[in-house]
């Protein structure tokens, strides 16, 4: 009688806490990870962490402050949900308020991804070794200490997969508005978003057609989803309009300005080329093999044919829900054929079974894992073999242990790890010598142009007289001296804004003298006070 009673037990426990549990595990790697990146600084390689946690900070710390700064090409949602910590200078510079919005994320996402294992297997162990896909990845483990758009995006991305679940399953409206709320977040993360609404409306409408064979039930459905789901956008579209006058002001600016595919690493980054269609999707498959791990990759695979021959045989729409994250995919694909450049090391089996692979240098690799959340819902169709005491199942779950055990001591290489320390920081000199020498005033500079050294420099951002300083920044283009105590210019940086300006106005430079150089960048400081006085 014992021995039956402590499986019950067991059974009952389960039933009560698992989800709890698999949300410990989450807080736990979470944990784990912010102790081994943060404390060394290893959480501000990205030039990109950088440029969000500014964004963020000009919000609240600027001459010109206030949700305008949020700014034009990048989405809001990160930043805005770095706003609570972000004024606090410490949050700021040490990139805490960006690791609080990513930490929370990736359990958040883990959350719903264990959710909707659990939802389709019904069983705790398949879905645990699901969520152990997502939470053991060795570049999510990282990212999630960092400022940059990945974690949060994919936590979306889990959440729009969970609740679309739901509402195959339940039919239930309330299910759809959350969905569609999810999908909403998601096109104001990243515009990768923008596919997986396209495709989100399709099944809303092949779903309510054929489940509710009503057309006034569909067009109820496809009114109310489109409303929820497109109401974000359609806010960051407004946005643009009251701002720049241009509710397409980021399609332009990335349509026309090669600049920006390029980024900020413009040392790392190669020459836009476009590219074939297949050499498009060969170069974002390979991307996504080595951010998720071959063997996940494998699992998800093998978990569509499986998950297709389940979905079919059951009448069961949820390998249709599964197949959504797709888009993105197919969006990465167009994007990556017309000019974004990635360099990853070639997917083989001689870099496969290279423990040196990881050694080589990445740029742009991370998009790959943007469809992560997919990779591991789609094994949950490996894991889930009922087989007696789960044997496949724990044999696949072995087999994927290797991958992050791997990492330890490196035998080869089933998945490449993205380095914690991405490339120096240029012109530290400049920052060395103005935390020295800077003894008050207003520094106009170009954001564009110096957007780490004015991290770096630690200064309070209204201090700055930047491109987003407002009338400070256009009329001191005419004539600096009118606010500017500082100025620091390139001309031979092109992504300057100040140095094209001041470029073809000599006469500025009489108020200023020229107090440090490195032979590029040049200091100036004012030879008396300036004209007008801030308050």
């Amino acid at each position: 009688m014992a021995n039956n009673h402590v499986p019950a037990s067991i059974k009952s426990f389960f039933s009560k806490y698992h989800v709890l549990l698999a949300v410990c595990f989450l807080l736990i790697i979470s944990f784990i990870s912010f102790t081994v990146y943060f404390p060394k600084g290893l959480n501000l390689p990205y030039a990109d962490a950088i440029s969000r946690l500014n964004i963020a900070r000009k919000v609240v710390d600027n001459l010109n402050p206030g949700l305008a700064q949020l700014g034009s090409v990048w989405l809001p949602v990160p930043q805005v949900a770095m706003l609570p910590f972000i004024w606090n200078d410490y949050m700021w510079q040490s990139g805490l308020a960006g690791a609080i919005m990513s930490m929370t994320s990736f359990v958040l996402g883990g959350y719903f991804i264990y959710k909707s294992a659990y939802l389709i297997s019904k069983s705790y162990l398949p879905s645990f070794f699901t969520l152990c896909v997502y939470a053991l990845n060795i570049n999510l483990f990282y990212l999630q200490v960092t400022a940059m758009s990945e974690t949060i995006f994919m936590c979306m991305l889990s959440a729009v997969v969970y609740y679309f679940l739901l509402w195959v399953n339940t039919n239930q409206r309330r299910h759809l508005i959350l969905a569609g709320v999810a999908v909403s977040g998601i096109t104001l993360i990243r515009y990768e978003g923008l596919a997986l609404l396209l495709c989100s409306v399709g099944l809303v409408g092949l779903f309510t057609l054929v489940k509710q064979r009503s057309y006034k039930r569909l067009e109820g459905d496809m009114i109310l989803y489109l409303f929820v789901a497109c109401f974000g956008f359609g806010l960051w579209t407004l946005y643009l309009t009251a701002i720049f006058g241009d509710p397409l002001f980021w399609l332009r600016y990335y349509g026309f300005n090669p600049a920006v595919i390029t980024g900020v690493a413009e040392a790392a980054a190669p020459p836009p080329q476009a590219k074939s269609f297949p050499a498009a999707i060969w170069q974002y498959f390979t991307s996504v093999t080595w951010m998720s791990g071959v063997i996940p990759v494998a699992y998800a695979v093998l978990g569509l044919l499986i998950g297709t021959f389940k979905s079919l045989r059951q009448r069961s729409w949820n390998i249709l829900v599964l197949l959504l994250p797709f888009s993105i995919f197919f969006l990465m694909v167009l994007t990556l054929k017309r000019a974004t450049p990635i360099v990853q090391p070639n997917l083989t089996v001689e870099s496969i079974l290279s423990p040196t692979t990881n050694l080589g240098t990445g740029f742009n690799i991370r998009y790959g894992l943007m469809v992560m959340p997919w990779i591991a819902l789609l094994s949950i169709y490996v894991f889930d073999l009922k087989k007696p005491l789960y044997l496949p199942a724990l044999f696949f779950f072995c087999i994927f242990l290797i991958q992050p055990l791997n990492h330890f001591n490196p035998k080869f290489t089933p998945i490449y790890a993205i380095p914690s320390r991405i490339y120096g920081k240029p012109d530290n000199d400049l920052v060395e010598w103005m935390k020295k020498y800077y003894d008050g005033g207003y520094i106009m500079m170009s954001a564009s142009g110096f957007e780490d050294q004015m991290f770096a420099m630690g200064f309070p951002y209204k201090t700055y007289i930047h491109e987003g300083a407002g009338k400070y920044w256009e009329e001191g283009l005419d004539r600096p001296a009118r606010y500017a105590d500082w100025i620091v210019v390139d001309f031979n940086r092109s992504s300057d804004w100040l140095a094209k300006e001041l470029i073809h106005k000599q006469y500025w430079s009489w108020d200023y003298d020229l107090v440090w150089t490195n032979d590029s960048v040049r200091v100036y400081k004012i030879k008396t006070q300036p004209d007008i006085i801030i308050k």
